[in-house]
């Protein structure tokens, strides 16, 4: 595993899209670890254990407003 990924290999590892991930940046509910000096968005190991919280928390029927008030 890599320690860093560029938001299309993390919406690939992730089975996700970019523009989910894109859009739960803008809502504040997973912000990337970092961004290169392009802007890129940067993840690492600690937003995929993020996302997949995120996930769980969809798929037990959890609204992204919800979700972003308990991980808070």
């Amino acid at each position: 595993m890599k320690d860093q990924y560029l938001v299309k290999e993390f919406a690939s590892l992730t089975q996700t899209t970019v523009r989910t991930l894109h859009h739960y940046d803008q809502v504040g509910l997973l912000r990337p670890s970092g961004r290169r000096p392009n802007g890129y968005r940067v993840y690492t190991q600690a937003d995929l254990l993020r996302l997949e919280q995120i996930i769980a928390l969809r798929f037990l029927g959890l609204s992204l407003r919800e979700v972003k008030r308990i991980l808070e």
